[in-house]
């Protein structure tokens, strides 16, 4: 059987295609790992910095009348206001920008995830039994 018939035979045929879906199965693992991790990352990232932000509104927002409705604040209460939502914007910018700048170096590495698994090994017959 010459080379020609060889690469036109059934079996052939039959292992090239395997071939070619079992790369592209890895293909898709690879890019949904890349994506699990990124939205990992994302809610934590997130989560850090905002979190924050919470925290210190919890302990210091009475400086700035923290639940009064505007009429209700005081002049010092309104500036401290004004000051405390200009730093909340630039942490919350600073934060989407460093998040935007992982998720663009996460595109430039493979990823995959190392699912749970369990190995479980047959045991070897002794010569004995």
């Amino acid at each position: 059987m010459d080379e020609k018939e060889k690469e036109g035979s059934p079996l052939q045929k039959f292992l090239t295609l395997k071939q070619k879906s079992k790369e592209a199965s890895e293909a898709r693992y690879v890019e949904e790992s890349r994506k699990r991790l990124d939205k990992i990352i994302s809610q934590k990232l997130q989560t850090t910095f905002i979190g924050a932000l919470s925290s210190f509104e919890k302990s210091f927002g009475f400086l700035w009348g923290l639940n009064k409705k505007p009429s209700e604040m005081t002049d010092e209460e309104k500036e401290l206001y004004a000051i405390w939502q200009n730093v909340r914007t630039d942490v919350l910018n600073n934060g989407n920008n460093q998040l935007r700048a992982l998720r663009n170096e996460l595109q430039n590495h493979s990823v995959s995830w190392n699912r749970h698994t369990i190995l479980i090994k047959a045991k070897e017959e002794s010569q004995d039994d």
